[in-house]
């Protein structure tokens, strides 16, 4: 399934990150990856994974999938590069 973008202010920076993306629901798992940019001088992907834990996390999947992605901007060090 798509990710449309987002924009996510990072924590402890400030910065405005921007991401999308798609993920994938599975049995046990939602996998996910994203393009995440920082304006034109950083763009990186990440990928993850949520755990299904209940048969109700696979109906959020997609909330769940957006908070993996902003937890792992948080942890971006500001001004890294890509």
């Amino acid at each position: 399934m798509r990710l449309d973008e987002r924009s996510h202010e990072h924590a402890a920076s400030g910065q405005v990150y921007t991401y999308d993306g798609e993920y994938s629901v599975g049995p046990s798992e939602i996998t996910w990856r994203a393009t995440v940019a920082r304006g034109a001088d950083f763009q990186r992907e990440l990928t993850g994974s949520v755990p299904v834990t209940s048969p109700g996390v696979a109906v959020i999947a997609e909330e769940a999938v957006h908070d993996a992605i902003v937890k792992q901007i948080d942890m971006l060090e500001p001004g890294a590069a890509a």
